[in-house]
């Protein structure tokens, strides 16, 4: 009994030294790390800021404060992402660290899924995917033959107004936002807060992709006078923005089955009406 007593009690104590081994390399590689960390060792000294299409170079350099010491473990991507983000455009920030001195940083922008064109002001603004108003875009634009908008200034013919915010919704595949009510005052930064222009962001990403690439734009006077103009010329009227995806199985089923359809109602879409021309 003394015996397996003893031959037990030396198994704990092997295993105590094991154990107490263990969380001794352990402490030592912890302070080894902290030790490489916070030395000179990798400390960034080679510093890239890229730009963005709407954030240049010189702007981000700008915006960007980087604390002096800063290592590839130490670099705060969220507190980068908040130097940015003072540029309306920037939803985040891509931080490549490549060992031993170099930082490359990329500020990541926000996507544009709409086009609101403010006939009042003769005003474009991007609307992001965050229902974010992002900034006004210039409403005179130059096009090529196929009215790609050229940005290097040698374009074929140059469109103003709602022609320019057309343009400009298909070269940032959005949607064109029409008949905004004039009392909307975007704010660069600010939430989307009238319903009507919510309305039309709601259809915007309730209808598919295939239905969204038949509809030339979406006119929001107001939220019970939602419609949408099709590229073939046909009038929409939505309303509000319930029943999304009926709407869009109605109006899809009827355009293939009637033809000379000009205009459909699908406020009710289970009890939608429609006007065709005579056909020959």
């Amino acid at each position: 009994m003394v015996n397996k007593t003893s031959d037990a009690a030396s198994v704990v104590t092997g295993k105590g030294k094991i154990v107490g081994g263990v969380l001794a390399v352990l402490a030592v590689l912890v302070v080894v790390a902290i030790v490489v960390i916070n030395s000179g060792l990798f400390t960034a000294t080679d510093i890239q800021i890229q730009g963005s299409e709407h954030v240049t170079k010189h702007d981000a350099i700008q915006l960007i404060d980087l604390p002096e010491g800063t290592s590839l473990f130490n670099v705060d991507p969220d507190q980068i992402t908040e130097d940015l983000k003072q540029n309306p455009w920037v939803s985040g920030v891509d931080v490549q660290r490549q060992f031993p001195h170099t930082l490359i940083i990329t500020p990541m922008e926000r996507k544009v899924i709409a086009i609101a064109y403010i006939s009042s002001d003769d005003l474009a603004w991007a609307i992001g995917d965050d229902d974010t108003w992002i900034a006004p875009l210039s409403t005179s634009v130059e096009v090529d033959d196929q009215g790609n908008v050229i940005t290097t200034g040698q374009g074929s013919n140059t469109l103003t107004g709602i022609d320019a915010a057309l343009a400009l919704a298909k070269h940032y595949g959005a949607v064109l936002l029409t008949d905004v009510s004039a009392d909307v005052a975007p704010v660069s930064g600010q939430a989307v807060s009238s319903k009507a222009v919510k309305a039309g962001l709601d259809y915007v990403r309730g209808f598919s992709s295939e239905f969204l690439g038949q509809v030339k734009d979406i006119s929001t006077p107001s939220v019970e006078a939602i419609s949408a103009n099709l590229n073939n010329g046909i009038e929409v009227s939505l309303g509000d923005s319930d029943d999304i995806a009926k709407k869009e199985r109605v109006v899809t089923k009827l355009l293939s089955q009637v033809e000379g359809v000009t205009y459909i109602n699908v406020r009710s879409p289970g009890n939608y009406t429609f006007r065709n021309a005579p056909t020959s």
